[in-house]
């Protein structure tokens, strides 16, 4: 056996050992990366949600506003001058779309920004 054979033999043992001391650290850290991108992903569904909250509280308050408002302000005006019924069925709805908007908005921020918080704060609490 010559020089040469024997320094690839022992080239090749220690790139092994090497790759199996390595390897529980690699799918340490293959977990802590899927960990991270769950987070990520469940981050993003909260704020995917909280916008379609925020939408469906914007289109709600035009469509309400556009088809009860003259109902609502025509009822008033039974007891009320035209501007009073006015003014109080556009607090209504103000109040009602502020209530809603309000919830949306909730659900966005609980989602943003999309990082991993909790991995990051599980990783470094390990010591």
């Amino acid at each position: 056996m010559s020089d040469d054979d024997s320094t690839g033999f022992t080239s090749r043992i220690r790139d092994q050992l090497g790759t199996r001391a390595i390897e529980p650290l690699v799918r340490a850290v293959r977990a802590e990366i899927h960990a991270a991108r769950d987070e990520v992903a469940e981050r993003a569904r909260g704020a995917r949600s909280g916008a379609v909250l925020l939408a469906v509280g914007a289109l709600l308050a035009v469509v309400t506003l556009a088809l009860a408002a003259a109902v609502v302000v025509a009822l008033f005006a039974l007891t009320l001058p035209w501007w009073a019924a006015a003014l109080v069925t556009f607090a209504l709805f103000a109040v009602t779309s502020a209530v809603t908007v309000a919830v949306g908005l909730k659900g966005v921020r609980r989602g943003l920004p999309p990082l991993p918080a909790d991995t990051v704060h599980d990783l470094s609490t390990r010591d």
